[in-house]
């Protein structure tokens, strides 16, 4: 697989996993042990490359269009700017330095 579509279908395999976590009774469309086939139906060079190389018998093949993503969004809250001494200060505090200690 190329390495741009092998990172899109690493992405869409992510999401459909998400989403099969969150939605199970789609998995009821999909019969045991079939191999699924993501399709982006907005992407048709990615489509065509996956057609390409899915299974030539359609039996226990699945094929899937992904449909729409929703933005990504992020998950970081109250991010601040700090200075490198704050940095410093914050990754040794309670003594979880990451130098090694010298003991006496």
């Amino acid at each position: 697989m190329s390495d741009l579509y092998n990172l899109k279908h690493g992405d869409l395999f992510l999401e459909f996993t998400r989403f099969i976590a969150t939605h199970p009774k789609f998995s009821e469309q999909i019969p045991d042990g079939a191999e699924v086939i993501l399709l982006d139906s907005r992407d048709k060079a990615y489509t065509r490359f996956m057609l390409k190389h899915a299974p030539k018998k359609d039996a226990n093949v699945v094929f899937v269009d992904v449909g729409e993503l929703a933005p990504i969004r992020s998950r970081v809250k109250n991010p601040k700017v700090i200075s490198r001494d704050t940095a410093r200060k914050v990754s040794t505090k309670n003594g979880n330095s990451s130098r090694t200690r010298k003991a006496n």
